[in-house]
């Protein structure tokens, strides 16, 4: 009788593997990098920023590294920040629509924005003090806006720069806090006004005219409620009431409908007649492609198993038109272009889909 051999594969080889095989899906995977991120972020040419892992130096660097080409890391120094070697500090990153600047904000850095030169490897320098962490960063589409906000305090904020090259270029333009949440329609009695929780994510109309930011109100059954403010005064516009905790939100090609995930169900909302909608998937992340009726979701949890997916829907039909099995995404990105879709999780593995031209 012949001996047989048992072969174990490391998980980068048989990503690696999957990646080069022939496949007839149009999603392919790879290893982005090596060791888990707890925070971090794509950009639309598909780079992803998070802290480095610790070093001989012991100082606190930003590590960039591309979800589509292999090789070396860029790590990013930043200057006067100690090394924190805890892996759940909290921490957010946004890039700009080009991929060049990186903005990011920590809970263990001086209580202020950062910004980073990717293209350069360079620190630009720090912007926009905060008293209560910016959990949640975004630049609008074409770069000429920025804002951060925050959630978990009644000092809680949102905050809007003119955008620039440089952190002393940023200029402040107007902010948000819980006075003007109690000031908004439907939000004239005490008990909305007492549960303020701050601000959640962050998601720009295509014009730039407009911004979505979900409310948060205090509670562990609490439902958020959805806010339209005008840009740059930041003024509400119209509030719209949520089944739970919004996650994500992104508005679709048409500048009218908003796709948003509350307690992990996909909602489309329209912003003209006011209509809320329950969509036939379950999700917690959602980004709507930049120029189809097409959004990408993510479900972490399916039915009968204990793995999530990544999906992508017609949303003028309301089908799924492709799927792929994936856990622990931690975000995920259209391309500018719309021709891929990138999707990260915190282990490091990189899923990609090849977007069909229609």
């Amino acid at each position: 009788m012949r001996n047989r051999g048992i072969t174990v594969l490391s998980s980068p080889l048989v990503l690696r593997g999957l990646r080069e095989l022939p496949q007839n899906s149009r999603w392919s995977v790879k290893q982005a990098f090596a060791e888990p991120r707890t925070n971090l972020a794509i950009s639309r040419n598909g780079h992803i920023a998070a802290y480095s892992p610790a070093s001989r130096e012991l100082s606190q660097r930003v590590e960039i590294s591309d979800a589509e080409l292999s090789g070396d890391a860029k790590s990013i120094l930043v200057p006067d920040e100690p090394f924190v070697a805890r892996p759940d500090f909290p921490a957010a990153f946004a890039w700009d629509p080009t991929g060049s600047l990186l903005a990011a904000a920590s809970g263990t850095w001086h209580p202020e924005l950062h910004l980073l030169n990717a293209r350069t490897g360079e620190f630009a320098g720090r912007f926009g003090a905060f008293r209560v962490y910016p959990a949640h960063l975004c630049w609008s589409d074409s770069g000429k806006y920025f804002t951060a906000s925050s959630d978990g305090s009644e000092h809680a904020k949102l905050a809007l720069w003119m955008a620039a090259d440089s952190p002393e270029r940023f200029e402040p333009l107007c902010e948000m806090d819980r006075a003007s949440a109690a000031a908004q329609p439907s939000a004239d009695d005490d008990s909305q006004e007492n549960s303020f929780f701050g601000y959640g994510a962050v998601a720009f109309r295509q014009d730039e005219k407009l911004l979505a930011v979900p409310l948060e109100h205090d509670g562990d059954w609490s439902d958020d409620s959805l806010l339209l403010v005008r840009v740059p005064t930041l003024e509400i516009t119209e509030r719209f009431e949520t089944n739970g905790q919004v996650t994500q939100l992104s508005w679709r090609n048409d500048r009218r409908t908003l796709i948003f995930c509350a307690s992990g169900q996909a909602y489309s909302l329209d912003t003209a007649s006011g209509e809320v909608n329950s969509l036939p998937f379950a999700a917690e992340m959602c980004q709507c492609h930049p120029s189809l009726p097409l959004c990408a979701f993510y479900n972490s949890w399916l039915k009968n198993s204990a793995a999530g997916r990544i999906f992508i829907a017609d949303l003028q039909g309301n089908k799924m038109i492709d799927e792929c099995h994936a856990q622990g995404i931690a975000d995920i990105r259209w391309s500018s272009d719309g021709r891929t879709l990138y999707c990260v999780t915190q282990d490091g593995v990189a899923y990609l889909f090849d977007c069909p031209a229609s």
